[in-house]
């Protein structure tokens, strides 16, 4: 029998669903909000339907919850997620106000979630995941998330052991924790032509984590991302239950349990690759086929607010999702810009600082950009650089400390109009979460200037 506090919350939580709509407001966690604060152990009472998915990781949980929201739908599987919502306490809240009745019980099969890795502690303890991926764990944001040590000693604390746990064999980080779990690793072999980055600024994981000995890395992808071993004690990366290795240039192999299963590959990110990966093994883990993974995802298109790419008379525009306040995840982005030859001579737009036009809005620590790899676009191909917000001074400064001329970098203060003059053959927007509206229109605009210079 559920308590009096449960359906009062569940009866005002919904009510502020219609009056947010009214008022023309995004519903995504303000009734959680209202309903953790009628009765705070609400998420306990709720039914999560027959299996519960919850997707972590620094990078990529997104994108990979994403994955597996959008096949389960193609397989006409019911479920509730947080697709355009928020991964915090109160966002998972709304979701299910609205997929439970009004007694507690699910009215779908499956609930996804992605889940913030500081909010687990306040989750988990009320509904525990069937299924847990973790993508990564790399630095993030320094004022919220500190050190990958302090993320990795939450998620430890917070993890149900009885959570079976999909994690990256290749992360010589998260791939060590959670000893207690049963879990099953993905990993992505070399590719062909693959260069491993060893001059990445960060570098988490260069001792054994048995030992404490100098650890040598096989193959370093980037960061603490790789495969490694310990010639002092013997350790060595995990093994892969889901291996994928490239075949053609068009074409992956998935080896699972001694058996091969063949994929096209659709985009050239290895970002992506990781993050359809780990979709793919978290849905294996579920029971679905190759057969019917692989017709899914052989017609896998990337979301086009996190890539887009389109030609605007003879010029090329391409915008790029590179997450704020993340050293890791902007480097990533540096690198796939500098490897990008075809693109031609590039000019860049840098706009993923949470900047606002009130200029009293609070701008989080900037530290991040001295740990991420600005090297990387100091390239010839490179001609021209903007800086975009309230703190574009530094990011000039440490582009200059990676080296690049400043002829090629130019200020923009935060702005609803943009005026650049575009002589490169590709324009690239950079941009975060929070500023996606601002990129699109900026992106309108710049293709409705170049479409006319042609």
């Amino acid at each position: 029998m559920k308590s009096l506090r449960f359906y009062l919350a569940m009866v005002v939580g919904r009510a502020s669903f219609v009056a947010l709509r009214i008022l023309g407001r995004k519903a995504t966690h303000m009734p959680g909000n209202i309903a953790l604060k009628i009765y705070p152990s609400i998420l306990k009472e709720f039914d999560l339907g027959k299996k519960f998915v919850a997707v972590m990781g620094t990078n990529g949980k997104t994108t990979t919850a994403n994955l597996i929201v959008d096949f389960l739908k193609a397989q006409n599987i019911s479920l509730v997620a947080n697709q355009f919502g928020s991964n915090l306490e109160a966002g998972l809240v709304s979701c299910l106000l609205q997929s439970n009745t009004m007694n507690g019980k699910s009215k779908v099969d499956m609930s996804v979630f992605e889940v913030d890795e500081r909010a687990s502690r306040l989750i988990f303890p009320h509904i525990k995941p069937d299924v847990i991926v973790l993508t990564n764990l790399f630095r993030d944001s320094y004022e919220r998330n500190a050190h990958v040590e302090f993320i990795g000693q939450i998620l430890t604390n917070s993890i149900p052991q009885e959570s079976l746990l999909i994690l990256n064999a290749d992360d010589l980080f998260s791939s060590q924790l959670f000893e207690k779990n049963e879990k099953k690793f993905f990993s992505l072999q070399p590719l062909m032509g693959e260069e491993g980055i060893t001059d990445s600024i960060i570098q988490d994981v260069i001792y054994c984590p048995q030992c404490g000995a100098n650890l040598t890395f096989d193959f370093k992808r980037y960061h603490h991302i790789g495969r490694a071993h310990c010639e002092h004690c013997g350790f060595e990366s995990p093994k892969g239950d889901f291996v994928v290795s490239q075949t053609s240039e068009d074409s992956l192999q998935l080896s699972e349990n001694g058996e091969t299963y063949h994929y096209l590959e659709n985009n050239d990110s290895i970002t992506n690759l990781y993050n359809e990966l780990a979709a793919i093994s978290t849905l294996r883990a579920l029971g679905f086929s190759h057969e019917v993974l692989a017709d899914f995802f052989n017609h896998l298109k990337i979301v086009e607010s996190r890539h887009g790419e389109v030609m605007a008379g003879n010029k090329r525009v391409i915008n790029i999702l590179a997450k704020d306040q993340n050293p890791v995840a902007n480097s990533r982005v540096y690198d796939y810009i500098r490897q990008q030859k075809h693109w031609g001579s590039v000019t860049i737009v840098l706009m993923n600082e949470i900047f606002s036009h009130d200029p009293g809005y609070k701008v989080e620590n900037m530290a991040w950009i001295y740990d991420a790899d600005f090297e990387y676009l100091n390239t010839d191909q490179i001609e021209q650089i903007y800086c975009m917000g309230n703190r574009n001074l530094e990011v000039k400064s440490r582009l200059l400390l990676a080296g690049v001329n400043e002829d090629k970098i130019h200020l923009l203060a935060p702005s609803k109009q943009l005026n650049i003059p575009v002589e490169t053959d590709s324009v690239v927007l950079l941009y975060s979460t929070k500023n996606i509206d601002t990129m699109e229109s900026f992106k309108a605009q710049l293709i409705k200037e170049l479409s006319h210079e042609n």
